[in-house]
């Protein structure tokens, strides 16, 4: 008999050891290397004069994609850039919005986003504070991802308030109970791949592999298309179960997490598209002739039929195969059509509670955020109870809704303003008395605040459009995707030719990347002032801190204000200040050059009435082609205009000659010194 002379168990453990240890020595290395680092929550830009300048950092979504579908690159993940001023003011109060997709806004611009609305309300019920609200949404992820961020984002922004709006991602979102991958369905299973996501080592193998992966650089897939790839997860699933408990467990987790940092939190209610988004037909588990009679019976129960006959053929159907979700939806629209409003609403949500593929939050999910806001005595936001209260008796729909469970522009205004009801209930400093209450203004009016404007909408309808008209959303859902395309080529038939001239451009790339500062700026250029002065607030409002939605926005909305006869007020000058304030944050900013500065610093001391200071600024600015180029028409104008005012009219000539010459259009350029020449020779 021989020796055994194989490994003993102590060997294999002492390997084991030494092979964990060099991979815990490797990563320590890794971690010296700071370009490895996942993203921060946020980010310094710029620092001046001991206040720096940070932003919420989009990149930060990346933590909760590394690994998923195998790698693929995705598009559509999105976060809000949100630029913030350290220290926080004295008194200054800091809200944390956490949550998904509608949170962040979709498919609207950000500052049409709950968490705008809900910075203005609250700055209208305390105006003596400065309150800023941070949007933390993050598209497509579960609320595991959620609860991730409200911990990166408190301690980033040292928030007073935390609101959560989360569980329509609980199957199909990023660490959901269907997602495609994330390690399993329990949460422990979750947070261990998430922490080992996070790993340097990690990290790196991924780039390596993506580096020398066939076809790494091809087209990005679309996240929905992603999501979509899970299937479908029937009512009898036992992942519908695990995602309840998942949503619960992740809040409990936020809830421990604010009570240990005495941060009020609110969590809220989900709402969804009711009676206006149609469940895909699911295939019954019928054969030969009764799948058949079953297919003909859906069929003579279409939306296109009489009622009564309508319901009367999918009472048979039912009769066959009861759990289809397409079928209830069918039996909502009869029941609306008949005036059965409250009959309606019940199918319309059985068929919700019911479709395979549950995009829309489940009644368990909702039922899951009721029960920890009662258990753990914190705030709730009763979004879900309000969005019914304010739609027709069958159910919420189109009114509030922009497709299967994002809020419209109007919705994104309630949606807040359920949230500030909320904090009534609360102790200082957010609750608030009854009398408060009479400072805020209509969903109406805050939209018109900020700036919810025709050529945006056309964005958002086109979008819908699209996502509509194609896997999965496409099934039977057609006729919204017809109508949406029909009221899309309406509103373009709306616009002024200024606003058809600026989405063309941003269509082609031709200009901004930001829609409604393409629109400004044709708008102006065509001198529709009064329309463009509107739309470069709204760039101002959506890009703070930025060259060109900010600096050269507010520039462009007070000029607009001058060649329309009216001079700067208080409001208006306090405005430039603010600007030339926020300038100097952006000076360090790569491409932003001493005569960018200059040329901004001549036009906010025009609009000041500072001629001769502003004269100088200009020709700093004019010695630069780029500047020439990109602002030949305003330096044409204001520089010619200024040299022409200190008598200066030799300069004039030459600037005139030499922009004109630039822009290709010598004709003007010869008309332009004509005039000069005859100005000089005076009356």
């Amino acid at each position: 008999m021989g020796v055994d002379r194989s490994p003993g168990m102590g060997s294999r453990f002492a390997a084991l050891l030494l092979g964990l240890g060099l991979v815990a020595l490797l990563e320590g290395g890794l971690r010296l290397v700071t370009a490895l680092d996942p993203p921060a929550f946020a980010t310094e830009l710029a620092r001046v004069d001991g206040r720096a300048l940070h932003s919420v950092n989009p990149a930060y979504a990346r933590h909760f994609f590394y690994g998923v579908a195998g790698d693929i690159p995705l598009r559509g993940i999105r976060m809000t850039p949100r630029p913030y001023l350290e220290p926080a003011p004295a008194g200054g109060l800091r809200v944390l919005f956490a949550g998904g997709s509608t949170v962040q806004g979709y498919p609207h611009p950000k500052r049409l986003a709950a968490p705008s609305y809900l910075q203005v309300m609250l700055g209208d019920l305390w105006p003596e504070r400065q309150i800023e609200v941070f949007n933390a949404g993050i598209t497509a992820v579960s609320s595991f991802a959620v609860a991730r961020a409200v911990e990166d984002g408190v301690e980033a922004l040292s928030a007073d308030l935390v609101v959560v709006y989360t569980g329509h991602n609980e199957f199909y979102g990023v660490y959901g109970a269907a997602s495609l991958v994330e390690g399993g369905q329990a949460l422990w299973v979750k947070s261990g791949h998430y922490t080992l996501m996070q790993w340097r080592l990690t990290g790196l193998v991924g780039r390596l592999l993506a580096a020398l992966r066939p076809g790494a650089d091809g087209p990005p897939l679309a996240l929905l298309e992603v999501m979509s790839r899970a299937g479908g997860v029937p009512i009898d699933d036992p992942r519908r179960a695990q995602a309840a408990a998942n949503l619960e467990a992740n809040l409990r987790g936020i809830v421990s997490f604010c009570r240990e940092r005495a941060i009020p939190l609110v969590l809220c209610t989900l709402t969804s598209n009711e009676r206006g988004f149609a469940p895909a037909p699911a295939e019954p588990p019928l054969v030969g002739d009764e799948r058949e009679r079953w297919r003909l019976l859906l069929a003579e129960g279409g939306r296109g039929h009489e009622p009564r006959q309508a319901l009367a053929a999918l009472d048979r159907a039912e009769a066959l195969f009861a759990a289809d979700a397409h079928l209830h939806f069918l039996r909502g629209h009869h029941l609306e059509q008949l005036g059965r409003g409250v009959a309606a609403r019940e199918a319309y949500v059985q068929a919700r509670e019911l479709d395979i593929r549950p995009w829309r939050a489940t009644r368990a999910l909702n039922q899951a955020v009721r029960r920890v806001a009662a258990e753990e005595g914190v705030l709730l936001a009763e979004v879900e109870a309000r969005f019914i209260a304010e739609s027709p008796a069958a159910g919420v729909g189109w009114e509030l809704m922009a497709d299967h469970l994002h809020p419209s522009a109007a919705g994104q205004a309630l949606l807040a303003r359920v949230v500030v009801e909320a904090l009534a209930a609360g102790s200082a400093p957010w609750g608030f008395a009854p009398e408060q209450y009479a400072r805020l203004g209509t969903g109406e009016q805050y939209r018109r605040r900020l700036g919810d404007l025709p050529v945006e909408e056309l964005a958002v309808l086109r979008s819908m459009a699209a996502l509509f008209g194609e896997p999965p959303m496409d099934q039977g859902n057609e006729a919204r995707a017809q109508r949406l395309r029909a009221a899309a080529d309406s509103l373009w038939g709306e616009l002024s030719p200024g606003e058809r001239r600026g989405v063309e451009r941003w269509l082609g790339g031709q200009g901004p990347d930001l829609l409604v500062l393409n629109a400004a700026n044709a708008l102006f250029a065509s001198r529709d002032f009064a329309r463009a002065r509107v739309h470069y607030r709204a760039a101002r409002l959506e890009e703070p801190y930025t060259v060109w939605g900010d600096l050269w926005s507010t520039l462009r909305h007070a000029r607009c204000a001058e060649l329309t006869g009216g001079d700067l007020d208080a409001a208006g000058r306090a405005e430039i200040a603010a600007l030339t304030d926020r300038m100097r944050f952006l000076t360090p900013a790569p491409g932003f050059s001493p005569e960018l500065e200059a040329f901004f610093t001549g036009y906010a001391h025009h609009l000041l009435g500072r001629g001769d200071s502003a004269l100088t600024q200009f020709e700093i600015a004019a010695q630069d082609r780029g500047i020439r180029r990109d602002f030949s028409a305003d330096l044409l104008e204001l520089l010619v205009g200024g040299l022409v005012a200190a008598g200066r009219f030799a300069d004039a000539e030459r600037y005139a000659g030499q922009i004109s010459a630039e822009m290709g259009r010598e004709e003007f350029g010869r008309a332009l010194i004509a005039r000069i020449r005859a100005q000089a020779e005076g009356p």
